[in-house]
């Protein structure tokens, strides 16, 4: 039996436990300035000031020249590539005026648009002047089998078929960032994974050669040096031909090829990079609680409380076992033939939730229904966050498709005026990240968070090694309207928490930001520029045109960083540093590798 004295004491200890415990929370919600966005920028960088070949700086970098068509893809990747390393572009469609072209001149070819029995003295000439030469993509087969010429400066000893079926695709360490890989399927479950062309032409390279990519075989049947090559290099006459044998290069990918290969001929390579990688939450939370019948028969409780107390806890689970920082895109409404009206009064306590983990909240534009147009939609939701009284400043907004009068969707009476920064879920050929105009940036996701696949895998690495940048869509919107089992929370959760701890956050090296800290590096990076010279210890930047916080990757052969004044730096892996510029003027200091780097040395030696 309890005395008196004890059931006093302990009633006074769950009195005062009680009251620490409403205390605190009340400090917590007093101190939570939810209402307002601690992620954008006060005064952000012009797209007036961006950076153009006519206001750049006219050192040593490699002009570009491209002899392709730059309205197609691959011109499209090649362009967005040049404005991103701050490099001069020049188009031709065929190779006529080549030979006016002056030593530091990179040439890029575009195999389908040359004429090799007519034009391949003018490239050889070239490549003779010292020019490195980057063939995106290779003619058809019979055209380097009967051109003696064009093989020599391809380095391909033999065409062994037409056409083979390969096993995989192996990546040898030290060209992109993220080390080596094989993308063969070893379990059934991975059969999913491979999307990669299987089929390709087989071409053995010859002595002076370099492979970075090729297919994969039977060892039993093939030597693993004659194996078909995919991206290889060829010495030709004191010079560096690159080769890249299927489609490669037309997308993201190919942005960080160009790079890698810039790196593989120049005793070092050194160029400006986002540092920024997202994770955008589309569609949550929603305040309008639609098709709630099926929602209430599949998870026994009212939608209201199935995105509080089944999706939000998981949401806040994935981004902190994987360290995300969230950018999380409120529905107001989507489909518009519900009657079901957003309501406000949940509007604050997403935002605070989104505030105690450091996420950042943003507009979705997404809709359903033929009685409402886009821009009536963006006035609808400007309206009810008026309403609301609301003082939270959304910078950014994600859109599906982009429509045709993109200008007239972000104009002030859509209510999208605040709006700095616009996502799109549409991968098109516009570039990946870009002005849209003055005063907004266009982002383009990068990957979706259930999609991973073997040729995401090699993107998201291209990416990293090119830009430093990543954008990850986890879309919840199909989640409200579940047509297949992967609509269920259960089933995506799984899917989506597996795949990004195994595959989408591997370059944790580079910083997680939310959509407006990643639109202020986007406006830094897309406005500086930058002049580099170099001694044998020493490199120094010289800046401009951003502010005092910028990234560069330096990739070193047989140095290694020391020390960096004026700036910081990361050894992201070997040979491969994250340089951070604190000022206009930064100064990296080089030593010798204990364990030298052979520049010059095969991986894969015919």
């Amino acid at each position: 039996m309890v005395s008196r004295k004890n059931f006093f004491s302990m009633a006074l200890m769950m009195l005062i436990v009680l009251f620490m415990f409403q205390f605190s929370q009340v400090i917590k919600a007093n101190g939570n300035q939810y209402d307002l966005n601690e992620f954008i920028s006060e005064k952000p960088l012009s797209g007036k000031d961006r950076w153009s070949e006519e206001r750049g700086f006219t050192g040593e970098r490699e002009k570009v020249l491209f002899l392709g068509n730059e309205e197609d893809a691959l011109g499209i990747m090649v362009s967005s590539w040049c404005t991103y390393t701050k490099r001069q572009m020049t188009v031709l469609k065929n190779t006529k005026g080549l030979w006016e072209e002056e030593a530091g001149t990179l040439i890029l070819i575009d195999s389908g648009n040359i004429d090799f029995n007519e034009e391949i003295d003018a490239i050889i000439g070239l490549a003779e002047k010292g020019m490195p030469v980057i063939f995106c993509n290779l003619p058809e087969v019979s055209v380097i089998r009967e051109n003696r010429k064009l093989a020599q400066l391809l380095g391909i000893s033999e065409v062994r078929q037409e056409h083979t079926e390969l096993e995989g695709v192996h990546l040898f360490p030290g060209f992109l960032l993220g080390g080596e890989v094989v993308y063969q399927v070893q379990r059934k479950e991975e059969e999913r994974f491979q999307d990669f062309d299987l089929s390709v032409p087989w071409y053995v390279t010859g002595k002076g050669t370099k492979t970075y990519m090729v297919g994969m075989m039977d060892k039993d049947v093939v030597k693993m040096e004659e194996f078909p090559a995919l991206i290889w290099r060829n010495a030709y006459e004191g010079t560096m031909v690159f080769a890249v044998n299927g489609d490669y290069m037309s997308g993201d990918v190919g942005m960080g090829l160009l790079s890698a290969m810039l790196y593989e001929m120049n005793a070092y390579a050194i160029y400006p990079v986002v540092n920024a990688q997202n994770a955008v939450v589309v569609d949550f939370p929603y305040l309008a609680y639609e098709n709630a019948e099926e929602i209430e028969a599949l998870y026994s409780r009212k939608p209201q409380a199935v995105q509080r107390d089944i999706f939000w806890p998981g949401i806040v689970s994935l981004a902190s076992n994987n360290k995300l920082k969230l950018t999380c895109c409120i529905s107001t409404k989507y489909d518009y033939s519900d009657s079901a009206a957003p309501m406000g009064e949940d509007l604050p306590f997403y935002l605070q939730q989104m505030k105690e983990i450091s996420a950042e909240a943003g507009r979705s534009l997404n809709y359903k229904g033929d009685d409402i147009t886009l821009e009536e939609k963006a006035q609808q939701d400007g309206a009810f966050y008026d309403i609301t009284d609301r003082i939270y400043q959304f910078g950014a907004a994600y859109i599906e498709k982009l429509p045709e009068n993109l200008e007239g969707l972000l104009q002030e009476e859509n209510g999208l005026e605040e709006v700095s920064t616009l996502v799109c879920g549409e991968r098109k050929q516009e570039p990946l990240i870009s002005y849209i105009n003055d005063s907004v940036t266009l982002q383009e996701i990068t990957g979706v968070a259930e999609e991973y696949s073997y040729t995401k895998d090699l993107q998201l690495r291209s990416l990293a090694t090119a830009l430093g940048y990543s954008n990850l869509l986890i879309d919840m919107q199909h989640l409200r309207w579940p047509v297949k089992d992967i609509d269920r929370w259960e089933n995506y959760s799984d899917e989506v928490f597996s795949d990004i701890s195994t595959f989408w956050t591997q370059f944790d090296y580079f910083e997680q930001t939310t959509l407006s800290e990643s639109d202020h590096r986007i406006r830094n990076f897309l406005n500086m520029d930058y002049e580099e010279s170099e001694t044998r210890d020493q490199i120094i930047l010289n800046i401009s045109g951003g502010n005092d916080d910028t990234w560069f990757i330096l990739r070193l052969h047989d140095r290694e960083v020391a020390k960096v004044e004026n700036g910081e730096y990361e050894e992201l892996e070997k040979g491969a540093y994250l340089i951070h510029g604190l000022a206009d003027k930064v100064e990296i200091y080089l030593s010798r590798s204990e364990e030298e780097l052979r520049y010059e040395g095969p991986l894969f030696l015919s």
